[in-house]
């Protein structure tokens, strides 16, 4: 393995593009495994921390590189999703859930100094993780029931969550819950908790068995009566991005989606890399005028395609990105942010889908042997592509150019 220098934060995010880079290529050369075997990517997350990419998790008062206005760096951030999920999808999911959540308490003033003190330590100098127990099994999305009620020295949690991606390799989890004596959170009752994983009462049910991002470990986790101390719990309304998703000034939306599209668009790039890789190094017999698979006219015009669809959707996605940053800066229409980052998703998952969903078309029979496992492409595009509804965003961009509906402000747009 080859060494990669780590980084002294100094600047910004976009000094570690050039890590992911150099990540990307050590993933992709395990990742038909990681995802063969389902197991949580321990190694590639140790070498996540390792190469000190964990600077991106942080404010620059805490050691990181991420400034006062930190969606500024957003564009690199975006680039550093794209290069890692291009080498193994899995990990790059469960790094962005971390380095989210990680970032928001670090950030924000829900937490004590001590206690920041505490977590920093722990993240920075034992590869401590977080994770996001959040979604629970009700028909409404964030209708949280799990339960939170006060007791001396802290509050007591009981419920559980279906999916929490990371958990099975993370230490903490940030969830919300539901305080009682509020019927909804809509009703003021949310709640949010940092909760040790190996706390007594807490259960990884490690149920997570699905076709694409094996490796992700979103397992169910229970709550049975956990014990939260003061201090690692606040309401929902003590601040950060979480705060008010529904306000016209809140581009949390826009931004968590942009990163989205950065992985997707990175599973797109993966797959033409492993195309092109097996195209050089194999025969197929179906082509016998070509002296190898590489001249044959076809197979140039469709990595031709393949690779256009990419780069538009990577340039439509890096626009996006500086949308975000020309709002910061000089305010506007939040509705034209949304729109960017709409195109963006949309031409992602088109790119990556297209070009995984074709690998075999041009590989030919051998390339669908489990040996490969060259379908991990189209199945890991295929899984986080339905995060949310690409037909419903269509929609909203279609309904915003012909009669200028904007776009609702929320978790998605």
């Amino acid at each position: 393995m080859a060494e990669i220098e780590r980084v002294i934060p100094q600047k910004s995010a976009e000094q570690f593009v050039y890590v992911a880079q150099q990540l990307r290529r050590e993933f992709e050369k395990t990742a038909a495994d990681v995802d063969a075997s389902g197991a949580y990517p321990t190694e590639n997350m140790r070498r996540i921390h390792e190469t000190g990419l964990d600077a991106i998790c942080f404010p620059r008062e805490w050691g990181g590189v991420i400034g006062s206005a930190p969606n500024e760096d957003l564009e690199a951030i975006a680039e550093i999703f794209t290069e890692l999920a291009a080498g193994e999808s899995s990990t790059a999911q469960i790094f962005n859930v971390h380095r989210g959540l990680t970032f928001e308490l670090f950030s924000g003033g829900a937490m004590s100094n001590e206690r920041k003190q505490t977590l920093h330590r722990e993240i920075m100098k034992e590869d401590a993780r977080i994770c996001s127990p959040a979604a629970e099994p009700t028909k409404k999305r964030f209708s949280f029931q799990t339960s939170c009620k006060p007791v001396p020295g802290g509050v007591a949690i009981n419920g559980i969550k279906y999916f929490a991606t990371g958990c099975e390799g993370s230490r903490y989890g940030v969830a919300p819950v539901l305080m009682d004596g509020f019927s909804s959170v809509e009703d003021g009752g949310l709640h949010w908790v940092l909760v040790r994983l190996d706390a007594p009462g807490v259960t990884l049910n490690r149920d997570w068995d699905n076709m694409g991002q094996r490796a992700t470990g979103s397992s169910s986790v229970t709550f049975n009566n956990v014990f939260i101390p003061d201090g690692s719990h606040w309401s929902g309304n003590a601040g950060g991005q979480r705060s008010n998703p529904t306000s016209a000034k809140n581009i949390s939306g826009p931004v968590s989606q942009i990163v989205m599209a950065a992985i997707i668009l990175g599973m797109g790039f993966g797959a033409l890399d492993a195309m092109c890789t097996y195209i050089r190094e194999h025969v197929r017999p179906t082509n016998p005028e070509w002296k190898d698979q590489t001249e044959d006219p076809i197979t140039q015009h469709h990595i031709g395609r393949y690779s256009t669809m990419l780069a538009a959707a990577r340039s439509a996605n890096r626009d996006a990105a500086r949308s975000v940053v020309r709002f910061i800066r000089n305010g506007g229409a939040r509705a034209d942010v949304s729109v960017a980052m709409m195109h963006a998703k949309v031409a992602a998952i088109d790119a990556a889908m297209t070009t995984a969903g074709e690998l075999h078309r041009l590989c030919g029979g051998q390339s669908t042997a489990n040996k490969y496992r060259l379908d991990r492409f189209w199945r890991n595009a295929r899984t986080l592509s339905t995060h949310d509804s690409q037909d419903v965003k269509l929609r909203q961009i279609g309904s915003y150019i012909l009669g200028g509906v904007e776009p609702p402000a929320n978790y998605v747009t």
